[in-house]
């Protein structure tokens, strides 16, 4: 049970974070919280705890956390806390695809300094870079979560500011299932775990403005099931 508070500790803080909840109202929870835990002494107990005070918070939260990922960027918040957000996301199908093993239950093996943040569309792109995306209305575009990844620094070092139609080929060297699936989706037999841990990954065969927004869209689904976020109905 402490184990799951915990989590879910974990959760509410991170979707407080990303919707720009004030402090002094995280503080009011948490204090009113810590008297009802106080009452809890069994696992009945605690089950009503989380569908009376957590669960309540997260269905508040919902579309405010939404809209708040949708428009998520390289400039929202540190960058410490941007490689935790997309560690996390990388983390997430690698458990889904092999389990909880030594290497996918810690998260500091995502966060540390093997992997870096790339720009699938270069901050400052190419001649051929910049034809090759297109026009764009966004002018955060390059920045968006959903044209970010995180690569092996050796793969990085061959990416630069080249074209989305070279990078492309880079990026399935990749271990890791989330950048893999960039531009192929990884295929082990058939109706594998890895199968259906990378089944709502879309390659992208081209890389615009609205491949970004897509790609945004499939993070942002992957993070309501990542911070206990309730379904769609």
């Amino acid at each position: 049970m402490f184990d799951r508070l915990i989590r879910h500790v974990e959760e509410i803080l991170f979707i407080f974070l990303i919707t720009g909840e004030p402090a002094r109202s995280w503080e009011r929870n948490f204090a009113g919280w810590a008297k009802e835990l106080r009452k809890v002494d069994d696992k009945a107990s605690f089950e009503s705890f989380i569908k009376s005070s957590i669960d309540p918070i997260k269905v508040n939260f919902t579309e405010r956390f939404d809209d708040a990922f949708q428009r998520f960027s390289y400039s929202s918040m540190q960058k410490y806390r941007l490689r935790y957000i997309l560690a996390k996301l990388t983390q997430h199908i690698e458990i889904k695809a092999y389990g909880e093993t030594e290497v996918t239950k810690s998260l500091k093996n995502y966060t540390d300094n093997y992997f870096e943040i790339e720009h699938i569309f270069p901050q400052n792109p190419s001649d051929r870079a910049a034809e090759e995306f297109g026009e764009f209305e966004d002018q955060e575009i390059a920045n968006r979560l959903g044209n970010l990844v995180l690569v092996e620094k050796p793969i990085n070092a061959s990416l630069g500011n080249k074209p989305y139609s070279e990078k492309c080929t880079f990026y399935p060297k990749s271990k890791l299932l989330l950048t893999h699936a960039l531009a192929e989706r990884p295929q082990i037999g058939c109706n594998t775990k890895i199968d259906r841990a990378v089944a709502n990954l879309n390659p992208f065969e081209k890389w615009n403005e609205d491949a970004v927004k897509q790609r945004q869209g499939e993070l942002t689904e992957l993070a309501r099931s990542i911070w206990g976020l309730p379904e769609r109905g």
